[in-house]
C-alpha cells in the first residue's frame, strides 16, 4: 500500500483548505514575503538533489533535450489551458487566480525531484520515509500558497495522487533496469527543475517550467549511455 503516496497528497489537500480557511487573516505583505521564502526554499531542495549527481553531462543533455521537445510540444501553453479548463468547470471562483503560478505550483508538488524519488524508492523499497519528509514540507507550501490563491491549491493533491500512483507501481517495473547512479543521475534532474520552479516563485526569472518536464524522461537513457561509455 503506498503509504507515503497517501500521506503526501493528504498533506497537500489538507495545507489548501487550512490556507483557503486562514489566508485571508495574514497580509498581503506577509504573504508576498513567505511565497518568496518557500521559492528560496525550493530552490536549496534543488541544489541539495543536484549534488547527488553521478555524472552531470548527461543530467544537462536531458534537460537541454527535455526542453527543446517541450518548447515543440508547447507542453506550457497546453498545461495551462487544460488547467485553466477544468477550473473553469468547477464551483470555486477562480477570477484571481493566475495562471502561470498555478502551473509553478502545480509542478513544484508533482513534478519535483525530491517527490518523484520518493514515490520510486516506495514503489521499489516500501520505504516512505522520504515521502513523509516532503509531506511535512508540503503541508506548509500549500498552506502559504492556498492563502493567495484559495481552494484552487486543495485540487492539485487529486492530479498529484494520479502522478504518484502511476509512478509507483510502475517503479516496481523498473527496479531491474535501475542502479543506484541512474537514480541519482534522476533525481538531479529533477532538482534542476525543483530550482527553475523557485526561481519562477521567487520571481527572480520567469523559467517555462513545464517545457522542461520532458527531462525526466530523458535523464536515465542517456546516463546509462554515458556510463556505458565512459
Amino acid at each position: 500500500m503506498p503509504v507515503g503516496v497517501l500521506c503526501n497528497c493528504a498533506a497537500v489537500f489538507l495545507g489548501g483548505l487550512l490556507g483557503t480557511a486562514f489566508g485571508k487573516h495574514l497580509k498581503a505583505e506577509m504573504k508576498e514575503t513567505l511565497t518568496v521564502v518557500f521559492g528560496l526554499a525550493a530552490i536549496a531542495n534543488g541544489v541539495v538533489s543536484v549534488i547527488k549527481v553521478q555524472a552531470m553531462p548527461p543530467v544537462v543533455m536531458a534537460v537541454i533535450a527535455g526542453a527543446f521537445l517541450g518548447e515543440i510540444l508547447s507542453l506550457e501553453r497546453r498545461v495551462k489551458s487544460g488547467l485553466h479548463g477544468v477550473l473553469a468547470h468547477l464551483p470555486i471562483n477562480t477570477s484571481s487566480l493566475d495562471m502561470n503560478e498555478y502551473v509553478t505550483i502545480v509542478a513544484i508538488f508533482c513534478a519535483s525531484g525530491f517527490g518523484i524519488y520518493g514515490v520510486l524508492m516506495e514503489g521499489m523499497s516500501g520505504d516512505p520515509s522520504i515521502l513523509f519528509s516532503k509531506s511535512v514540507m508540503d503541508l506548509f507550501t500549500a498552506l502559504i500558497f492556498a492563502g493567495a490563491m484559495g481552494v484552487a491549491v486543495s485540487l492539485i493533491a487529486g492530479l498529484q495522487l494520479v502522478i504518484f500512483l502511476v509512478l509507483f507501481f510502475l517503479a516496481k517495473l523498473v527496479v531491474p533496469l535501475t542502479t543506484p547512479e541512474l537514480l541519482n543521475d534522476f533525481m538531479a534532474c529533477g532538482g534542476v527543475l525543483t530550482i527553475a520552479a523557485g526561481l519562477r516563485v521567487s520571481k527572480i526569472k520567469n523559467v517555462p517550467l513545464t517545457n522542461l518536464l520532458p527531462s525526466l524522461i530523458f535523464v536515465m537513457p542517456l546516463s546509462s549511455v554515458w556510463a556505458s561509455i565512459f
